[in-house]
């Protein structure tokens, strides 16, 4: 029996993300902090100067195994994998984000992007799923959560259907600064706690957020791509359920799981 309910697979087909909480437990989560606290030590992040504000990590996933244990040690691949069964999930690319904020950082984001667009990626880097493991609590609003566009991976298929599929190329993923600009839903805060599992569509928008809170944020993403997927990019983004099978089927009344 699986973790995730057809009321969930429905979720994440109107949403297009869940959190699911408590997957991954602490002899892990603190595993994965000693060796984050390793790198931040070691290393300068790829994105941020290492003050408050966002800071990013990208380092090769050899580089980090306690936090590529974090997602398979523990059941939170496992359920990634109910969301698309019956494929399989691995790392898209060879890495794994290391993502923290530091405060003060007083910002709401604008617009979203997705990942992967630019005048110089042709295809796109797509890829099926981000999943991202909470290291720190972010139940309040600006603890340097994650913000996402609810509903926006179906807006952009829609826009691809509509524009073409290489669209976002020259904007750099963000749909908000087309001209005309992509209609989305407001956007919101996603919350949860150390331990909790993002899950999130490819084509979900999202952004960085502040954090006013009183301790850095934490977290854990992995790209993660069905077997195949580079060779049939497009064709997931002008049906996002391409790869998600127990996604379709609950939405169309089925049983998901079956």
């Amino acid at each position: 029996m699986g973790r995730l309910s057809d009321d969930d697979l429905r979720t994440f087909a109107r949403e297009g993300y869940l959190v699911v909480p408590g997957v991954v437990p602490e002899s892990l989560l603190a595993a994965a902090d000693r060796e984050i606290d390793d790198l931040i030590g070691d290393v300068a992040p790829a994105e941020g100067t290492g003050g408050p504000g966002p800071n990013l990590w990208f380092p090769p996933r050899a580089r980090l195994p306690r936090c590529d244990e974090a997602l398979r040690a523990s059941p939170a691949l496992a359920i990634a994998e109910e969301l698309i069964d019956p494929h399989r999930l691995d790392h898209a690319f060879d890495h794994i984000q290391v993502a923290t904020t530091v405060p003060p950082y007083p910002h709401v984001p604008g617009g979203p992007h997705i990942d992967g667009h630019g005048p110089d990626q042709d295809p796109p880097a797509s890829f099926t799923m981000l999943a991202g493991v909470l290291l720190t609590d972010q139940h309040e609003a600006a603890s340097g959560n994650l913000w996402v566009w609810p509903g926006s991976h179906l807006d952009h298929q829609r826009l691809f259907h509509e524009r073409g599929t290489r669209v976002l190329t020259d904007v750099f993923g963000h749909s908000t600064l087309l001209d005309p600009p992509a209609r989305l839903r407001p956007q919101v805060e996603v919350k949860g706690g150390r331990g909790d599992l993002l899950l999130a569509h490819f084509l979900l928008g999202h952004n960085k957020g502040g954090n006013g809170g009183p301790g850095e944020r934490r977290t854990i993403y992995y790209r993660l791509a069905v077997p195949g997927h580079a060779e049939r990019w497009e064709s997931t983004f002008l049906d996002c359920w391409t790869e998600y099978a127990p996604v379709r089927r609950a939405l169309e009344g089925g049983d998901g799981r079956s």
